[in-house]
Parts: structure tokens; sequence; C-alpha cells
């Protein structure tokens, strides 16, 4: 027990120090070698709106340019000269009464910064920073999108090659669920997806390594999403490996009891927990230390608003309601925050297709251990925006994603309850040998 607590500690210590470390050295390339992108980038910002609706009013594909312009911002004060403690007190010029639009482009022609953003990490400048010697914001987005798309096809591929047909096809289908070809519009919604998909890849291939393999994966990945992601839709990068393991070891007989399932799920679910958590304090204390100021306090205020804030004169009960609704609303192609209509039509939709699949072929006996896993592991992400409440009713336009997790979930249950599903797992009988 002390030497996998060791491994994993001294996982996670790797894993900090590779990303910090990535993130100061990036921030050695100066600032006069990106300022002509950096700038073309800022001019492409000044007359789209903060969110931008890229698709008529639907929710599901909105452009934040307000975090993109804060994230290039926190950029370009990320000095070279100073990246030790430029890259952990992070701020950027939020351009007062004109706007972050204009504070992007005011603070590359010599504004200083005068709001702090310290509480996250803002890892993704480690790519877009190099990125930015070759390419504006524009091209920067299509690479990352790129990325996604190969790293989703390859997904797919290492599935497919497993003769995972079913969990290629339901892991497909999740992402068009979620409209994953959106993430192309925000520099802040690349990130997770790719995140995610990486992890997905790693735990496919590692499976039978071993559950110690895979939970050393989840403290690497608990740190690299607080690391680069600012709360969009972070439970993907968890939730999308371990039901594609769940629906892999079902499909060839070796899942085992529930309980098994369940503690594997408690491990992995609590080691990329405690380094998600982890990697924010070490940026917090160190921000503290570096700089004399108490980084923490802002950071704890932000995430009380999070969690109990109330946004647009709403009850903090009836937005503990609201919240998985949004995210709902947003998925369905919602074209306000809660669109009623879109929610009543998609679920019933949703039911109808999954419901009479499920009802025409199930099982005479409910197949317990991998409907009970999925059913856990696919409501999490909405107990995520009860929780968050505040966070998830104001950006349901990225974090509905999480519901990736959601719908592979759903079709798990019902795959795993069919009848062609029970006599494609049904042990072939060995055929008597002929005296």
């Amino acid at each position: 027990m002390a030497k996998k607590i060791l491994i994993h500690l001294g996982t996670f210590a790797a894993a900090i120090a590779l990303l910090w470390g990535a993130l100061i050295l990036t921030s050695l390339i100066p600032n006069e070698s990106i300022k002509d992108n950096m700038l073309k980038s800022a001019e492409s910002y000044i007359d789209p709106d903060p969110f931008s609706f890229e698709n008529g009013k639907k929710y599901n594909a909105v452009s934040d340019n307000y975090a993109d312009v804060i994230l290039q911002n926190i950029l370009w004060n990320i000095k070279s000269d100073d990246p030790f403690v430029s890259s952990l007190d992070t701020k950027y010029f939020d351009g007062d009464e004109f706007g972050v639009n204009w504070g992007y482009y005011a603070t590359i022609n010599g504004y200083q910064p005068n709001t702090d953003y310290s509480r996250y990490w803002h890892g993704s400048v480690v790519f877009i920073r190099p990125l930015m010697l070759v390419t504006d914001v524009k091209g920067v987005k299509l690479i990352g999108f790129s990325a996604a798309v190969l790293l989703a096809l390859t997904v797919c591929g290492l599935l497919l090659r497993k003769k995972q047909y079913f969990a290629a096809g339901a892991f497909a289908l999740s992402l068009i669920c979620v409209q994953f070809w959106n993430i192309r519009y925000s520099l802040e919604y690349l990130p997770m997806m790719n995140i995610a998909l990486i992890a997905c890849i790693c735990f496919v291939c590692l499976e039978k390594k071993g559950d110690s393999a895979l939970t050393v994966l989840s403290v690497i990945f608990g740190a690299m999403t607080a690391f680069f992601d600012f709360l969009t839709a972070e439970t993907l990068s968890i939730l999308l490996p371990l039901l594609l393991i769940f629906i892999i070891r079902e499909q060839e007989n070796r899942l085992g009891q529930l309980r098994d399932s369940l503690l594997l799920s408690v491990k992995c679910g609590g080691c990329w927990a405690a380094a998600y958590a982890g990697t924010f304090l070490v940026k917090w204390t160190a921000a503290t230390a570096v700089t004399g100021e108490n980084k923490f306090a802002a950071a704890l205020t932000s995430a009380e608003k999070r969690f109990i804030g109330t946004a647009e004169e709403l009850p903090f009960f009836k937005q503990l309601i609201f919240a998985p609704l949004a995210n709902l609303s947003t998925m369905f192609g919602g074209e306000v925050r809660v669109d009623g209509e879109k929610i009543i039509v998609g679920l019933l939709l949703t039911a109808l297709i999954f419901g009479g699949i499920y009802f025409i072929f199930r099982r005479r006996r409910v197949n317990k251990p991998i409907t009970i896993i999925c059913l856990i592991l696919g409501l999490l992400p909405y107990l995520r925006y009860m929780v968050l409440n505040n966070h998830s009713y104001l950006h349901e336009f990225f974090t509905y994603r999480a519901q990736a997790a959601s719908v592979l979930a759903l079709c798990g249950i019902v795959w795993f309850n069919l009848t062609l599903s029970e006599q494609k797992n049904k042990p072939k009988k060995k055929k008597a040998k002929s005296k």
C-alpha cells in the first residue's frame, strides 16, 4: 500500500514538474517574435460580440470570444524575461469600459495588466505561444481542431482494431450528440476535448496492464485537466475512458463483479480528483509564495460563487434545478438558456429511440453489473451541474459537452440488455472430440 501511494505521489509530482516546466520553457519565446500574429489576432476580435452565435441562436454553437481574448491577453503578459513569476502571477488588462476585446489589443500596445486571474493555470499557453510564431488565432484554432479530429479517429480506430464495434459506434455517437465539431469556435473549448481523447487512447491501450496502471493514468489526467482546462467539461477526461474500459470488459466477458467495477471507479475517480484539486493547490501556493499576495482568497471566493452564486435573479434552489436543464437544452439545440420545448422534444425522441429498442429486444433479466456502473457514471455530469450550479447555468454553452459521457453510458445500458448482446456474449459450446 505504501509503495502504491509513493508511486502515485511521484507521478503527480512528475506531472506537475513537466507541465509547469513546459509553461516556463515556452514562455521564453520573446513577445516580439509573436507580436505580429498577436496583433492580427487582436484585430479579429474588434467587431465580434464577447459571446457570438455561429449557428442561428443555438447555444451549442457559441463562440466564447470573451474567454479567448482573456487567454491571449494573459499569454502576452507572461513575460519571457521573468517566466517563472509571470507564469504564476497571471494577469490581463480588461479594457475597463471599452471591454476585454479592446483590452486585448491595448495590452499588446503597452497597457499594463490590471486584473488578477491566477486562480487558473492557463496551460494551453504552452501550445498557443509557439503556434503564434507561425500563425494567428484562426490558424491555432484550426490546428487544435484538426488534432481533436485525428485523436477521435484514433480512438475509434483502436476500438475497431480490438473488434469493439459497438464501443466504436457508441463513442462516435456520444461525440455527435454533443456537436463535437463546434469546439472549433473557441480556443478554450479545444484543450479539454483533446485531453479526454488522449485519456481514452491511453486507457484503452493500457487497460490490460492492470487496474494500477489505470489509477496512475487517472493521476496524470487529473493534473492535466486542471492545468489546461478552466471548468469547461472537466469530467470527460475520467468518465469517457472509464466507460470505454467497462464496455470493453463487458463485451469480452471479463467485467467481473459489480463490486470490482465500483471499486475501480472509486480508485480512478479518487486519484483523478486528488490530482485535479492538488494541481490547483500547487498553483495557488506557488503564486502566493512568489508574489507575497494571498492567492487563495480570490480563488476560493470565485469557487464559492460557482457553488452558491445566483444569476438572473434566480433563487438558489431554482437555479439548482435549472442548471442541468440548461445543459440538456443546449445539447438538444436550445435557442434560449432553458428551452423547454427543445428539452421535451429531445427527451421524448431519446426515450422513443433508446426505450423502443430496449423494450423490443430486452433480455429477460437485467444485466445488473454493467447497467449499474453505466448508470452511476452517466449521471455524474448532472451531479456536477447541480454542485457547480451557478457556473453550469451561466456557461452551459460549453459545460454541456460533459454529457458525451452520459450518452455513452446510455448506449452501454441499452446494448448490454438486448437479447442480441446476450447471444453474442454467450460462451460457445465446445464440440465433442471424435473418438
